[in-house]
């Protein structure tokens, strides 16, 4: 049986509220929890509210997450790799044309060939990505980085000297096992000197100023602006920055055929120098003081052998193999050492949205 309900019990003079008191009014405890805002309003303290007092105004329709890391929208497969295709097929097949019409200064096959169409097919890949950086709101000083890193000259030049026994100590024992696999193009490899070998060039003087400009300023620039500036950085965002840094390193190897095991190093390296310093500037000055010492080793190797006999073999390198172990042994545990100090934790922020955070 339901039990009957109770009347209401009528308002004692007690609890009625005073006559001077305004109507509707609530304790002032409770207009604390009152909400300021309307319902549909979004609270200051939300993600959106956050990253819109960040950023201030954005640049035409972008997203405000996408103004702060454009890596999220940036494809690097079209904007890097697209690009360096086609360019290199157009640029290639320009020259060539040129070269049929007799319109080039020098023969299409003169050595001086080689630092013409990098350059070229290289300042065409910069102009894309200066161009699509601004489609995306990249800002090219932030990539770089405005301020001057904290690090050591002294330890920068001893990892660019580590890096170069290793480099070279890794050159030895593939061309080894190359030599063995592939004899033919092993003995190719020691008789194309792609440095300055500008005695084989119509315009010699001319094929050596473009290699240096080539080699100390142009590579080391444009190698990390693409490596480490856009590939670690999209590939860090896409997948961790970890995984990153790895694959941008090794793809940076497998580019550099003659040793990619050296190289894929080298590139480990400068994308740390890259993430601990937050300066693009810092692996670009590296890089250009790393092949300045390839350079100088090679031109004291010409000038120390000018008037000698003596030519290098692939049997010599192959008796000589074991050095390059003993040299890949003795720069190792340094470089080893700063790979682990420097290597990134898994909530660590690619440069470009530290920098956009410290700013």
């Amino acid at each position: 049986m339901e039990r009957p309900s109770k009347s209401p019990r009528p308002l004692s003079p007690k609890d009625s509220p005073p006559k001077d008191s305004p109507p509707n009014k609530l304790p002032a405890h409770s207009a604390e929890h009152l909400p300021d805002d309307p319902p549909n309003e979004l609270p200051d303290n939300s993600a959106a509210g956050l990253v819109d007092k960040r950023l201030g105004d954005l640049p035409g329709d972008l997203p405000a997450e996408h103004a702060s890391n454009p890596f999220l929208t940036l494809q690097s497969r079209y904007l890097v790799l697209g690009t360096y295709l086609v360019a290199s097929v157009a640029v290639g097949l320009g020259y060539a044309y040129l070269g049929q019409l007799e319109l080039l200064p020098w023969q299409w096959e003169d050595p001086i060939s080689m630092p013409v169409l990098s350059i070229a097919i290289w300042t065409v890949l910069v102009v894309v990505i200066v161009w699509a950086s601004r489609e995306h709101g990249l800002r090219l000083g932030k990539l770089f980085g405005l301020k001057i890193p904290r690090f050591s000259a002294f330890y920068a030049g001893l990892l660019v000297v580590s890096l170069l026994i290793f480099s070279m100590g890794c050159f030895s024992v593939v061309f080894y096992f190359l030599s063995l696999a592939f004899p033919r193009y092993a003995a190719q490899m020691l008789e194309t000197d792609l440095m300055l070998g500008g005695g084989n060039s119509s315009f010699p003087q001319l094929y050596d100023g473009l290699m240096l400009f080539l080699l100390l300023v142009y590579a080391p620039l444009v190698e990390e602006l693409v490596f480490r500036g856009i590939l670690l950085q999209r590939w860090g965002t896409k997948w961790g920055l970890r995984w990153g840094l790895l694959w941008s390193s090794v793809l940076f190897g497998i580019l550099h055929v003659n040793n990619p095991l050296g190289l894929t190093l080298f590139g480990l390296v400068m994308g740390l120098l890259y993430l601990r310093t937050r300066s693009l500037w810092v692996p670009v000055l590296c890089h250009g003081l790393n092949n300045l010492a390839a350079v100088g080793i090679d031109w004291l190797s010409d000038l120390t052998t000018a008037g000698s006999e003596e030519v290098v073999t692939v049997a010599a390198m192959q008796e000589n193999w074991w050095i390059g172990l003993v040299l890949m042994g003795i720069s190792a545990p340094f470089l080893l050492h700063f790979i682990r100090r420097s290597w990134p934790k898994p909530l660590d922020e690619i440069p470009y949205v530290a920098n956009e955070t410290v700013s």
